[in-house]
């Protein structure tokens, strides 16, 4: 059938066939023999252009994640536990780069060239330099097992077996060749990940570090992700640590597998808990304050000097680009932030910001706290249900703000009075006000007599489940005990 097919091909798409064979064939000839594993692996790329690719990535990396964490201190702690990996890895000699991105995600990634990345937010998760370095080592392995120069190999020939197939058998090749680009462009598959724990667990031992720290790690943060799950949950929503699972397959059970497979046996092993400790203490929890941060059900922006009341029941997210709120009858609020205009009426804004993709009614002009501000509405149907949507925009003294109140047309009357109640609690700040608004930190505190995990979970400044972040946070169980003299994180002003 397939022969039959080839014959009812002109002869110029039988020429493009072959030359992108031939193409690929070429590639696969030119396979690298991996430095870590001693296995062949596709590298379409010289370490130096490697390096190019991860130097042109990094800037767009830092805006897509907040920027740098600017703690010297901190930066240069990290560099020196990395580097340490890095001089007992299979590539000492590239130019290994070391960032912590200013995120409160809990996440790690290499990019090619030796860039490696971690955030403020599993930083603040890990309980000694171990773990930390657990993290490091493992990122390390994907560099050096030269899983992110495959993976971008990989999508190339993908590309080029999809426009192959599609040329030869049609649209039902094309569909099969998408589901195996797909598959192909995941993030990392389970054997890569897997081989990059081997590797983390050989790294690690090398240094002197406990490698099973680096499955303490992961236990502790399935325990944070179901902490973070249940708050999600009870808003209909998803955490950003299930998300992250789901694209790390990764699991205690072939963590502890790697640790018996590759760990080198050694008397003692380093995991320099007190010193870790130290260290983070002080370091910055969640929002930042230039992002603005959230406080039971307000969003403060210091920077722009302004705060806003969202409705109970509405879980806040903070993203980089807006705010949103959302409740579990899909009824929604986003915020987003625009310069302050001047000089232009807010009926006239609203009209040209959102009329050009929704037909608006009831323009209405408001004043809200003595600033400018337009109203206006519409309807938009989403798989076949209705929903009702009011815009807002107020020109603020330093900012202008844009509310988009989107509720299904049978909660719209529930709702009507807190989205109004909303958008009229915006509210100025001023520059005393806002100089005085600190975002959440890491407080290492020390265990004293009569303390238990309750009285410390008092202390704990989040709004909902403040034993369960306790233990997530701590890599504690409801069976731990805490001792008096033991350091412990909590999360504070």
């Amino acid at each position: 059938m397939i022969l039959a097919k080839l014959k009812s091909i002109n002869p110029s798409k039988l020429f493009l066939i072959s030359f992108h064979l031939l193409f690929v064939l070429f590639w696969v000839q030119g396979c690298t023999n991996n430095p870590a594993t001693g296995k062949k692996s596709i590298s379409l790329n010289t370490m130096a252009e490697e390096e190019k690719i991860g130097r042109s990535e990094h800037p767009k990396i830092l805006r897509t994640f907040g920027g740098e964490y600017n703690n010297l201190r901190l930066k240069n702690y990290i560099r020196t536990i990395g580097n340490k990996l890095a001089n007992v890895s299979e590539l000492p000699n590239i130019n290994w780069k070391f960032t912590i991105l200013n995120s409160k995600e809990v996440n790690a990634f290499a990019v090619p060239g030796g860039y490696i990345y971690v955030t403020r937010g599993l930083i603040a998760l890990a309980n000694n330099e171990a773990e930390l370095a657990a993290v490091l080592a493992h990122e390390i392995g994907h560099i050096t097992a030269l899983h992110p120069s495959s993976r971008r190999a990989t999508g190339t020939l993908t590309g080029i077996g999809v426009l192959a197939s599609r040329i030869i058998f049609g649209q039902a090749g094309s569909e099969i060749s998408d589901l195996i680009g797909r598959y192909s462009m995941a993030r990392y598959s389970k054997s890569q990940e897997f081989e990059a724990d081997l590797l983390g667990v050989r790294y690690l031992s090398r240094a002197n570090y406990e490698p099973k720290a680096m499955a303490s790690f992961l236990r502790t943060m399935n325990s944070f992700s179901k902490y973070t799950k249940k708050i999600a949950g009870e808003m209909g929503g998803e955490s950003e640590m299930a998300r992250i699972f789901a694209s790390h397959p990764r699991t205690a059970a072939r963590v502890e597998r790697a640790i018996k497979i590759a760990s080198e046996p050694k008397a003692v092993r380093q995991t320099n808990r007190i010193t870790y400790l130290k260290m983070i203490d002080g370091l910055l929890y969640g929002d930042t304050p230039k992002d603005g941060i959230i406080q039971n059900q307000t969003f403060i922006h210091p920077s722009y000097q302004f705060k806003i009341t969202f409705p109970m029941g509405f879980k806040i997210i903070n993203r980089s680009d807006s705010v949103i709120a959302r409740h579990w009858d899909n009824s929604q609020i986003q915020l987003k932030l625009e310069k302050k205009v001047k000089n232009k009426s807010m009926t006239r804004h609203l009209s040209q910001t959102w009329g050009r993709h929704h037909k608006l009614l009831n323009h209405e002009r408001i004043i809200v706290n003595n600033m400018p501000g337009a109203t206006a509405t519409s309807v938009s149907v989403k798989n076949g249900r209705a929903f009702d949507i009011r815009f807002v925009a107020i020109n603020g003294t330093k900012v202008l703000i844009q509310l988009v109140f989107t509720s299904p047309r049978n909660y719209t009357g529930k709702h009507a009075t807190s989205f109004k109640e909303t958008a009229y609690s915006f509210s100025q700040l001023s520059g005393k006000q806002a100089n005085i608004i600190s975002g959440q930190r890491i407080r290492v505190t020390i265990v004293k007599k009569g303390d238990t995990l309750s009285k410390l979970a008092q202390k704990m400044e989040v709004k909902k489940y403040k034993e369960e972040c306790l233990m997530a946070l701590n890599g504690l169980t409801k069976f731990n005990k805490v001792r008096t003299g033991q350091l412990i994180k909590l999360i504070r002003r």
